[in-house]
Formats: structure tokens, sequence, C-alpha cells
């Protein structure tokens, strides 16, 4: 029986790059449709449902691969979003056949952010990731050079970071695009927006305690040993 051949620590690093980004663009169109679970002391959009996808796997790149790699993914991530954003904006300014004018304002409604939103998300976005890598890699730096760098200090700096980082994502989103400061139609109150940027903030760390376990531990080992392995038989 052949044996099954193992991913390489190269492309593991090329799909998490690829679903990083593929999450990141997927985001700013889900975050179109509000959410409040019914309650107004919950507010959020639609992204928050998979922006934890995006700390996820920025936790595991700057660990196996450390902050270059991860600040050039994320980089590279906010300006896709940015131009499929924009091409978005493009389609809806192109005129369509009457007879499918339903279908040309259904898609408006989805891309119907305007160069504010549009500007604030990628702000927003990369600040907020930056913040998130930035963060695990200097604790991580801090705790390898003490020689204590295990598990529950994994599970800390990764929830610490995805706690400032996800807060600074939220509240830089929510000001820059929805501050009531008369720049656009669609605006919010400032309680509303440190309620969503906390509400989103609460979510997103419970869901990412419950997956650092599950999921980031698991592929940071497995990788690095990989990876490990590859350069000693080099």
């Amino acid at each position: 029986m052949k044996e099954k051949r193992q991913l390489t620590s190269q492309e593991c690093l090329t799909g998490l790059s690829v679903l990083y980004v593929v999450i990141a663009v997927m985001m700013n169109i889900f975050a179109m449709k509000a959410l409040s679970f019914g309650t107004s002391m919950i507010i959020c959009d639609g992204g928050l449902l998979i922006s934890w996808g995006v700390f996820l796997i920025s936790n595991v790149i700057v660990e196996v691969w450390g902050k270059r790699k991860t600040v050039v993914l994320v980089t590279f991530a906010a300006v896709v979003a940015f131009v499929i954003m924009l091409l978005g904006r493009l389609i809806v300014a192109i005129p369509t056949l009457t007879s499918y004018q339903d279908q040309a304002q259904a898609f408006e409604m989805v891309f119907s952010n305007g160069p504010r939103t549009i500007l604030a998300s990628l702000i927003a976005f990369w600040v907020g990731n930056y913040v998130n890598v930035h963060i695990i890699h200097v604790f991580k730096t801090i705790m390898e050079r003490r020689g204590t760098d295990n598990k529950a200090y994994f599970f800390l700096r990764a929830a610490i970071s995805t706690l400032i980082g996800q807060f600074v994502d939220n509240i830089l989103f929510l000001s820059l695009a929805f501050a009531p400061m008369g720049l656009s139609v669609y605006e919010m109150a400032w309680h509303d927006i440190l309620t969503a940027a906390l509400s989103g903030t609460v979510i997103e760390l419970v869901v990412e305690s419950l997956f650092v376990p599950m999921l980031t531990m698991p592929l940071v080992k497995k990788i690095r040993a990989r990876k490990e392995a590859e350069e000693a038989a080099a």
C-alpha cells in the first residue's frame, strides 16, 4: 500500500496564507449584515462569525515562521480585500438591464459601503492584525528567553493578542466608518460604537479561546516539528 505523502511546511504555509486571504475578503462582505441576536446589548456584524479565523491563522504563522512573514501576509490580505471592495463598487456603478434591476439592487446593498467604509476597513484590518502579530511575537520572544514557553503561556499570549488586536480592529473600523461627524448618510452614536466594539471583542475572545487548544496549539506543534525535521534533513 502506497504511503500517503505528508504536506511540507512550505505547503502548509501556502495553504494557511490562501485561507487567511479568503477569510479576510469574506469578512468585509459579511460585515454588511448587522447582527444583534435579538437584543440591543449585543451589536456586531456578520464578519465576526469568521474573523476569529484570521487571528488563529496569524497566530500559527507567527509562532512557526516569525513576525516578518506574518506582517507580509497581513499586508497582502488587506490590499486584496481593499481591491475586491473597490471592484464591487465599480460593478455597482456599471448600468444593468432593467429586467435585472432587482438583482442589481440586491448586489448594490451587499457592496453599498462607500469610500469611507472601504478605507476604514483597510486601516482597521491592517492595524488590528499587526497589533495582534506584534504582541504575540513579543510575548513569544520573552518566554523563549526565559525558558518558560509552555502551553499555559501559549494560551495566554494568544488570548491577550486577540483581545487587544480585535478591540483595536473593531474600534478603529467603527469609529472611522460610522462616527457621528456628518461625513456620511449612515452613522452611529458613540455609545453604540463602543457597545459594538466591546461585544465583538468579547465574542471573538471567547470563540478563539475555545479554538486555541483545539486547533492553534496542535497545528503549531505539528507544523513546527515538520519544519524542524526538514531543516535537519537539509
